[in-house]
């Protein structure tokens, strides 16, 4: 980059921060996130099916180093995409992924002999596990609150959550909307824990791969 265009980097940064700041005296933050944040209103659907374990892969193998450390039996998987990192660190557990419609059945066919659960039935997501994964998607939800309240309602022993870190991904300028238009917001890493840590107790918070900025809570039903 030459100087110039650092220069021009520099101005567009600080005019962004600014407008931020700005819109932030008539904008409220939600769900931990600063005021003026611009949140997306609509999903756009993220077609996981042909990915294996490119992302997150630290998380579910950090998911198993726990399972295996308690004795821990049961996982579930909440937004498991293709399966593949599911099947891969738990194949000889018993395992339940949940995932939206054609995603879902994707799985039916992939693995018919797993247990796999509709979305869009979030009442046939057992109410009773030991570990509890959701990697990498709260940041796609339009209402993270009505997530974290389902998750809630599930007798479980860990949770790990995870979700890009803002500032790794934008740095600490940025005001939104995610880069990723698949992702309706984006936490830094002191948000994302005020936020988690009103509805759980967190008892590890770590960033577990620097280039994909992912952070993780480990965490507690208080």
């Amino acid at each position: 980059m030459s100087l110039f265009q650092k220069i021009l980097r520099r101005i567009e940064v600080t005019l962004l921060y600014f407008l931020g700041k700005a819109r932030g005296v008539f904008a409220p933050g939600r769900f931990g996130i600063k005021r003026g944040y611009r949140h997306r209103k609509e999903e756009v659907f993220w077609d996981d099916t042909q990915h294996t374990d490119e992302c997150q892969k630290e998380v579910y193998e950090l998911a198993r180093f726990y399972l295996d450390k308690y004795g821990y039996r049961q996982v579930l998987d909440i937004g498991c995409g293709s399966g593949y990192k599911l099947m891969q660190q738990f194949a000889d557990y018993p395992t339940v992924g949940v995932e939206v419609g054609t995603t879902y059945a994707f799985l039916q066919q992939k693995y018919p002999d797993r247990i796999w659960v509709n979305a869009a039935q979030p009442d046939q997501i057992p109410r009773q596990t030991d570990l509890i994964i959701c990697s990498d998607v709260i940041e796609h939800v339009v209402n993270p609150d009505e997530l974290l309240q389902l998750i809630n309602k599930i007798d479980f022993k860990l949770l790990f959550l995870s979700t890009p870190d803002r500032d790794l991904v934008r740095g600490w300028y940025s005001y939104g909307p995610a880069e990723n238009k698949c992702h309706i917001r984006e936490w830094n890493t002191k948000e994302f824990r005020r936020y988690v840590g009103a509805h759980f107790n967190i008892i590890s918070h770590q960033i577990t791969h620097i280039e994909d900025a992912t952070q993780l809570l480990i965490c507690k039903k208080k």
